[in-house]
């Protein structure tokens, strides 16, 4: 009986220390889970989440100093607030910008992870793989139109392309329909559909909705060099001829602004990204846009010959004349031989009434560059108004050599021999400006001062 007491009491005592050693086994472990719990905290915090991907390593060793604090100013971000999907994408449309394309879709691709109701970040991912994977590209723009339908237009559109090119014509025209139902004054989509409906060979339908599109200044010359085409395949030479001479005389066509181009993209302030943005937004005419790029250009990068260029060419389009000239000259003291600082500075001397400095000024542009049609055009305009007539002649036969679409020169010309008497060359000259464009409100007046009726 007391070995059996001492037995139990023994087992009691063991079961006791099982207990206790349980106990500090489950300490232990709670212990290290919670030390690996503080590490993974510590971990995610700074990496921004379990399945968040590293920083990009961004080599700026090649780029301008300016250029690269910006990159780094938005790495900081993305370390700051390591799970916005804002930081991350528009560190990601900042690296596109750069041409870091393959860091930029790595962040752009957790951007969308992290930010799924927003369609920036599926649309540049499609841009950035409309070149090289267009499937994919395709797959991200349908996200992105799913996300924000037609505002802006240019989601739809390029979805429309990219499936277009890839063969799928039914729902590349679809997507088409739908946005030119919401916003029938989308030039680009009457044209894209026009061009659907020329290779379905319905030809009227394809002039109709060419035509809505030849008031645009982004659809405009492709708009008329389309309805020359379809005109020809109706038989009707006389119209292709005048289309395509309408084609001709055009611009190029204005460049779309990109969809989310300014929300997406951060103020780059180097002087090449400044200058192309300049650029584009004074081509479209958007003259109250440029005005801060130009003068941020201007002011941070002085010895940018081409920032003085397009200041220039601001202040002519806004008729600020003096002060272009002032500019214009600058850029040309930089770079004497730049035709675009030469034309531009005789366009501003014949604003200014000064004919016989602007014909100077346009010989050099000539001179540097001999088949420069526009420049023999200003030239012969400038010798004209400064008096020179019979000079001025072989400076407007050069321009119609050079753009014999342009409607200007021969009407000039034919003006200049009907003053001389010169008749038969005036009405040869009249004549072939009629082929051009025979509502030209010109013509009539030029016609009564040739024959007298």
């Amino acid at each position: 009986m007391r070995q059996k007491r001492r037995h139990d009491a023994r087992s009691s005592q063991r079961s006791a220390g099982t207990s206790a050693n349980v106990l500090r086994s489950k300490r232990i472990v709670w212990v290290i889970l919670a030390a690996l719990l503080l590490a993974g905290g510590s971990f995610w915090f700074v990496r921004g989440g379990g399945d968040a991907p590293a920083l990009p390593d961004i080599s700026t060793a090649q780029l301008d100093p300016v250029a690269a604090r910006l990159i780094e100013q938005h790495l900081d971000a993305v370390r700051n607030a390591p799970r916005s999907g804002k930081a991350w994408g528009t560190l990601g449309a900042l690296l596109r910008s750069f041409e870091y394309r393959e860091e930029a879709r790595r962040c752009l691709e957790h951007a969308e992870q992290l930010d799924s109701k927003e369609p920036r970040w599926p649309y540049l991912q499609g841009l950035l793989l409309s070149t090289t994977s267009p499937t994919e590209a395709i797959a991200r723009l349908r996200q992105a139109v799913a996300l924000c339908g037609n505002e802006p237009e240019a989601v739809r559109l390029l979805l429309a392309r990219l499936l277009a090119e890839s063969g799928q014509w039914a729902e590349a025209q679809g997507q088409l329909e739908e946005l030119f139902r919401a916003k029938p004054d989308c030039a680009p989509a009457s044209l894209a559909l026009a061009q659907a409906a020329l290779a379905r060979d319905a030809l009227a339908e394809a002039i109709t909705l060419a035509e809505l599109a030849t008031k645009d200044r982004r659809t405009a010359r492709a708009a008329w060099s389309l309805i020359g085409v379809l005109q020809q395949r109706r038989g009707d030479t006389n119209a292709a001829k005048r289309a395509s001479q309408r084609a001709a005389a055009l611009p190029a066509d204005a460049p779309a602004p990109e969809a989310f181009a300014m929300e997406t993209s951060p103020a780059r302030s180097d002087a090449r990204d400044l200058s192309d943005r300049s650029q584009r937004l004074l081509e479209s005419g958007r003259l109250a846009e440029a005005a801060p790029l130009v003068a941020q250009l201007v002011r941070d990068h002085p010895q940018f010959p081409e920032g003085w260029l397009l200041l220039g060419r601001w202040q002519l389009l806004s008729t600020n004349l003096v002060a272009a000239e002032t500019s214009l000259r600058r850029h040309l003291a930089m770079e004497p031989a730049s035709v675009n600082g030469l034309f531009q500075l005789g366009r501003a001397l014949l604003m200014l009434n000064r004919f016989e400095d602007a014909a100077k000024t346009f010989e050099q542009a000539t001179r540097l560059k001999p088949d420069f049609g526009p420049g023999f055009y200003n030239l012969g305009f400038a010798l004209a108004r400064a008096g020179q007539r019979r000079v001025a002649m072989p400076s407007f036969r050069e321009a119609i050599r050079h753009n014999p679409e342009r409607i200007d020169s021969y009407i000039l010309l034919a003006d200049l021999h009907a003053q001389f008497g010169e008749r038969a060359e005036a009405q040869a000259l009249l004549q072939q400006a009629e082929a051009i464009n025979p509502t030209d409100r010109r013509l009539a007046t030029l016609r009564l001062k040739i024959t007298g009726e």
